[in-house]
């Protein structure tokens, strides 16, 4: 599987997947989508907040044919790569689930927090992750 960022609209041949950078595309966002052997399989959106090296997941979302392969996490390991090539401190998201059917909102909340997200007090769902500790003494990740 790889990620592949989207230029132009017409690139993302999947109608949901359109439809959803459609509703989500704003100026500051970058778009990624998740392929497999060519296929699209998933998509994040993401935005980069430079006065407070904040980033931000909008959304991950995979097709319901290619979930329980990875394609979140590796999405989501997209997600903090563009927020650290991008010198952010903090990745945030909201976790609510597009699909209640196949994860409810608390399950997915309990998905971020194996990946390293806190909860923020302050907003019910949101959650955030600081990527500050992503870094070595000699500045890579690690």
């Amino acid at each position: 599987m790889n990620s592949v960022e989207i230029e132009e609209m017409h690139a993302v041949n999947h109608p949901f997947l359109r439809e959803r950078v459609e509703k989500g595309k704003r100026p500051g966002t970058r778009e990624f989508v998740a392929l497999i052997d060519g296929v699209e399989a998933g998509l994040l959106i993401f935005e980069h907040f430079p006065d407070n090296s904040v980033g931000f997941v909008y959304e991950i979302y995979v097709l319901e044919k290619f979930r329980a392969m990875g394609v979140g996490n590796r999405l989501l390991s997209r997600a903090e790569t563009v927020a650290l090539d991008s010198a952010c401190k903090t990745l945030r998201l909201t976790a609510r689930s597009l699909d209640q059917e196949f994860i409810n909102d608390e399950n997915l909340i309990s998905w971020y927090g194996r990946k390293g997200f806190i909860r923020d007090a302050s907003d019910p769902g949101g959650m955030q992750k600081n990527l500050a500790s992503e870094f070595t003494l000699d500045g890579k990740i690690g």
